[in-house]
């Protein structure tokens, strides 16, 4: 205790002074099939309140070439294309990037079946009503072309997303949540030693072709929780069509690096010994010439998945 008290007198709040300028920084996610958007901003230092509270950059002139050659505003990007973004500002100087837009993969549903089936359903009074809790396995299959080393994002969704609410209507999916322990893959990018202290890949749906480079690819995907309800007079087979649409994006290699470093920040051990002062604090990842901001790019490509076979065996008719 006294040396506690002894050394309460040795600390003191100052302000660092730090010999570095503000930057430009450019974040920009190009995706094919869409005008080319660039937000520009200026770093600043931690203690810059101001800065903080507003780092727009007023004076800043964007020039976007695609394929060698400055594009106008309602350029729309394309798959294989070259951008080049060029900022420029009197004030905080020159910042520029390249990314290619990777061209896109389909991918298609193979075999799927629905387990922990949970059943309320019944015609009452000539209604349809059902209740039906269940998760749902799918084989989804991601075809790999060979000519380069590709990196892939996946994402879903429900459908139909405006669900029907009228008089004597009713119908509601909840698409509950992916359980991305059970695909190997989404987990690739956990060293041994995150994966002994316990830092899974949850809600972590980013992947390389590293394993199957050239072939075809099975994600098994494990989406639990998911629910279905429907109400109606009599029986309307158009409510049973619904499911989930899966979303496959071919992306640059700064947008999977930049999901990697910030999965590594957020849930790595690195990042949770930095956090409580036993290891140096992780550099955020930047492909921009400043080193400040993200430019990447993606193509997308969809498949959906209509469970009405399912529904259809579990909601009782009239």
């Amino acid at each position: 205790m006294a040396l506690a008290l002894l050394m309460w007198g040795c600390y003191e709040d100052f302000t660092p002074k730090v010999d570095t300028r503000p930057v430009l920084c450019l974040n920009s996610l190009i995706t094919a099939g869409e005008p080319v958007e660039v937000e520009v901003t200026h770093t600043w230092l931690f203690t810059d309140e101001a800065g903080s509270a507003d780092h727009g950059v007023d004076d800043a002139r964007v020039t976007v070439y695609a394929n060698g050659e400055a594009a106008g505003p309602d350029y729309i990007a394309r798959e294989g294309d070259h951008i080049k973004i060029v900022a420029e500002s009197q004030r905080y100087g020159r910042a520029e990037a390249e990314v290619t837009v990777p061209y896109s993969v389909i991918p298609s549903v193979g075999k799927w079946s629905a387990t922990n089936v949970s059943v309320w359903s019944g015609p009452t009074q000539g209604r349809t009503e059902a209740d039906i809790s269940f998760s749902l396995n799918v084989e989804l299959e991601v075809p790999d072309p060979a000519a380069a080393v590709n990196y892939y994002h996946l994402d879903r969704r429900k459908f139909p997303e405006n669900e029907p609410d009228i008089y004597g209507y009713k119908m509601s999916i909840y698409e509950g949540s992916l359980a991305t322990e059970f695909e190997p893959i989404f987990s690739e990018h956990i060293s041994e030693l995150d994966a002994v202290s316990g830092n899974d890949s949850f809600g972590f749906t980013f992947f390389t072709d590293r394993q199957f480079s050239g072939k075809t690819y099975t994600l098994h995907l494990h989406n639990e929780g998911m629910r279905y309800y429907i109400e109606c007079e009599g029986f309307d087979s158009a409510l049973l069509d619904c499911g989930l649409v899966f979303t496959l994006s071919s992306v640059s290699e700064s947008y999977y690096n930049w999901a990697v470093c910030k999965w590594n920040t957020d849930n790595g051990l690195m990042g949770d010994l930095g956090d409580i002062g036993l290891g140096d604090p992780m550099w955020g990842y930047s492909n921009v010439s400043t080193g400040a901001g993200v430019v990447a790019a993606r193509s997308r490509s969809e498949c959906a998945l209509n469970i009405a076979p399912f529904l259809k065996d579990h909601v009782g008719t009239p």
